[in-house]
């Protein structure tokens, strides 16, 4: 939606931004391709569209497209004549999207999977290009770091989850004479968690007071992405240990455990994030002025 809201026309808002707003109907970003197309290095793809009259003609093939089974809308990105990436927006009962199969995963999450989606001679009018032609690589970036930003606050959320269920659970249950959360074994873990919890919470925020400043906060969203996904997995794997084999059976702690892994692969797989890291530092790009979010109002004495 953030993608639309910032690059779409007019039209194209009122015709899928407002239902997708107001939860009418569900949209689907088609990027990644089978190998070897795009997955990481989007300069990779292959999907092409080519101009035909008033129509351009998209042929490709992608997979790990998540929510595809019962989206509405997608955009698909395809490289034009020129060789540059251009998104497209496309109505998925369109003749010409053939959705191959949905693939099984570890994480059950997402409405509508992850499926495979082939285009076979798609015809999608060219006044349905999102933006303008050539620059989707560019509107790809639009969509980074508010994109990461949502998947750490929904798994922090998550995985607050599974450390309240754990908590709970150290609190009751005894074992050698105590309860277990007095055993320092797990009351350790316990502290090891809210710290890695407290440390996700601050570092999304300021991801967001980044953006919040009009910058595209490539940097901020790497960073953030890289160290609450890992700060996170190390909350879940420590809640499934507490729990025992409550842990690893049919529970809400076990589902967000397995869910959460692919969450250090999507949206950029951790090394990607710390190779870019690396090269903004190496190239002194990077945004120290944002190191610090502004200074609070000081209250008034007496108050």
């Amino acid at each position: 939606m953030h993608l639309l809201e910032v690059v779409a026309k007019p039209e194209h808002k009122e015709r899928w931004l407002r239902p997708l707003a107001q939860g009418d109907i569900r949209s689907c970003f088609c990027m990644t391709e089978p190998p070897p197309g795009a997955g990481s290095d989007p300069s990779m793809m292959l999907t092409t569209a080519r101009r035909h009259g008033d129509h351009y003609v998209i042929n490709g093939r992608k997979w790990f497209i998540s929510g595809a089974v019962g989206a509405s809308v997608a955009i698909v990105m395809a490289k034009i004549e020129d060789g540059n990436a251009t998104m497209f927006l496309a109505d998925m009962a369109s003749p010409g999207i053939v959705v191959e199969r949905v693939m099984h995963s570890l994480d059950t999450s997402f409405a509508g999977g992850h499926a495979v989606v082939r285009f076979d001679d798609l015809r999608v009018p060219a006044d349905d290009i999102l933006g303008a032609p050539g620059r989707g690589f560019h509107y790809a970036q639009v969509r980074l770091s508010p994109a990461r930003l949502t998947h750490c606050m929904r798994w922090l959320g998550a995985v607050r989850r599974a450390h309240d269920t754990a908590l709970e659970y150290a609190r009751r249950r005894e074992a050698f004479g105590k309860r277990i959360g007095e055993h320092e074994g797990v009351g350790f873990m316990l502290a090891d968690n809210e710290m890695d919890m407290h440390l996700a919470r601050l570092v999304i925020w300021h991801c967001a007071w980044a953006l919040d400043q009009g910058d595209l906060a490539l940097h901020e969203s790497s960073r953030a992405k890289v160290i609450v996904s890992e700060a996170l997995w190390r909350v879940a794997d420590r809640c499934v240990q507490v729990l025992g084999g409550q842990g690893v059976t049919d529970s809400e702690v076990a589902r967000i455990f397995a869910d959460l892994r692919a969450f250090r692969i999507y949206d950029g797989p951790s090394e990607v994030h710390r190779w870019s890291i690396a090269k903004r530092l190496l190239k002194g790009t990077h945004p120290a002025s944002r190191e610090r979010p502004p200074q609070l109002p000081t209250p008034d004495a007496g108050h």
